[in-house]
């Protein structure tokens, strides 16, 4: 299992793009199963379904009037916000024989207990479960509390194909109270169900670690349970990167840029 810690991409298309080109690699046995850490940029990450939603392209105006690009992802879920105070993570491994179907339950459990474990180093109190009216509802969501008052510090999803798998999440570190007035607008656009208390971060649970602190504690996690140290990204992953990811970004009343 290779690390990858590729640190802050310079533009969000590329950091969309960097995710994509390392699945690839994975897909096509170029690169061994990988776990990848990455701090976020400015973006709202949503599906193809909400693309077909009535209010999308409002929804859209809203989040590009806020500063926050649009990028249709390949995970399910819902809508999804990130900034400086979220990093995500991503368990990659190539498909089994049996297909990427087989497995799906316990993907998600692999990713839930590595963040929690994450979480119990940092003193933080959390647990696997969906919160009333969150964003991107799932029965696979962090929250810090129950389902009626509590509040979502991660998101996980899952992307399959024939060849490859991925799992993983957003960690909401600080900053919740513009992820949630971004998530506001644009759940609101689209006419969803949504509440903004549910919103949560690591701060607002009492750890007032930074974001390089609760990374690094997660990349001791990965060494703990996995053995993995980190690796160069290289430059033909990173050029990847550079050509793939504009591709996915969206504006109100266009289809996919290309």
């Amino acid at each position: 299992m290779e690390l990858l810690m590729p640190g802050k991409f310079e533009d969000v298309s590329t950091a969309y793009g960097y995710q994509r080109a390392v699945f690839e690699e994975v897909s096509s046995g170029a690169r061994p199963p990988t776990i990848s850490i990455t701090p976020s940029i400015r973006h709202v990450g949503v599906t193809r379904r909400d693309t077909f939603r009535p209010g999308f392209d409002d929804a859209v105006r809203f989040a590009d009037g806020l500063g926050y690009p649009v990028l249709v992802r390949g995970a399910g879920g819902g809508a999804t916000a990130a900034d400086s105070g979220t990093f995500g993570f991503s368990i990659i491994r190539p498909a089994e024989s049996g297909g990427s179907r087989n497995g799906i339950q316990e993907r998600y459990d692999e990713a839930a207990s590595l963040a929690l474990g994450v979480f119990e180093r940092l003193g933080v109190t959390a647990e696997v479960g969906e919160v009333r009216d969150e964003f991107c509802p799932g029965d696979h969501s962090l929250r810090v509390g129950g389902y009626e008052d509590g509040m979502k510090v991660v998101g996980i999803a899952q992307r399959l194909t024939n060849r490859a798998t991925s799992v993983g999440g957003i960690v909401l570190v600080y900053g919740e109270g513009e992820l949630a007035r971004v998530l506001e607008g644009v759940y609101g656009a689209m006419r969803l169900p949504f509440r903004s208390d549910t919103v949560g971060s690591l701060h607002r649970a009492g750890c007032g670690a930074s974001i390089e602190e609760v990374i690094e504690v997660f990349v001791a996690e990965v060494g703990t349970r996995y053995g993995a140290k980190p690796v160069p990204l290289g430059e033909g992953t990173l050029e990847s990167a550079r050509r793939g990811g504009v591709q996915y970004l969206v504006s109100a009343g266009a289809s996919l840029l290309s």
